[in-house]
């Protein structure tokens, strides 16, 4: 049988969001009590929690979350350890480039920084680490599908032109953000399901993202 390794933070109220973003909130619409059944209203945006972002979040007439080609949500993924960068500094593309990721036919590279231990602490939003320019774009050369990462943003915590965002949705990749549990996965290459809620005109959306051994 396959192992399902959860990646995903738990959507809640008061829960961690992006610096300025107001938190999801969930309210009870009816309950046992009161009618017999329950049903909770939810009040979130597309970038709330583990999530991904579609490349119309940054570029104007950009892929969507109802898309139907499903194909970029699943596939052969590979775990990078990125432990050894620490706040305020790069991951570079020569350390990417180790792995020998043009010959895997990859469609996603997740990026492990362990920086999901601080989540629930203001430290998650200090100046992670973040990926270079210069290794986005290697990425997006060798024709990887998608980034995944153990931070709240692709970019710097500070930045104000979001340039790394720009390179991969620019390309039509995907970015998944606030991943978790990356202690769980293997050296060796994996299946990740990253499937979006179909919005119309889905800049991003929350996802259940499940490694799948």
């Amino acid at each position: 049988m396959a192992l399902l390794i959860d990646l995903t933070h738990t959507l809640e109220n008061d829960m961690p969001v992006f610096p300025g973003d107001a938190p999801p909130k969930f309210t009870l619409a009816m309950t046992h009590a009161s009618d017999g059944a329950q049903v909770t209203r939810m009040k979130i945006t597309t970038h709330h929690g583990t999530h991904l972002d579609c490349p119309l979040h940054f570029i104007d007439g950009g892929a969507t979350t109802d898309t139907d080609d499903l194909s970029p949500f699943y596939g052969k993924a590979f775990m990078i350890d990125c432990r050894k960068f620490g706040s305020h500094e790069e991951i570079t593309k020569s350390h990417l480039g180790q792995f020998n990721l043009e010959a895997q036919q990859l469609k996603w590279v997740i990026l492990r920084t362990d920086w999901y231990r601080h989540w629930g602490t203001q430290k998650y939003f200090d100046h992670f680490p973040t990926l270079s320019t210069q290794a986005a774009a290697y990425l997006r050369d060798i024709g990887i599908g998608g980034i995944g990462l153990d931070v709240v943003s692709i970019d710097a915590i500070d930045s104000t032109d979001f340039p790394v965002h720009k390179i991969v949705l620019g390309s039509g990749m995907y970015v998944i953000e606030n991943l978790t549990n990356l202690h769980l996965l293997p050296s060796q290459p994996f299946t990740l399901a990253a499937f979006p809620l179909r919005i119309a005109r889905g800049d991003g959306s929350p996802i259940r993202a499940v490694a799948i051994l």
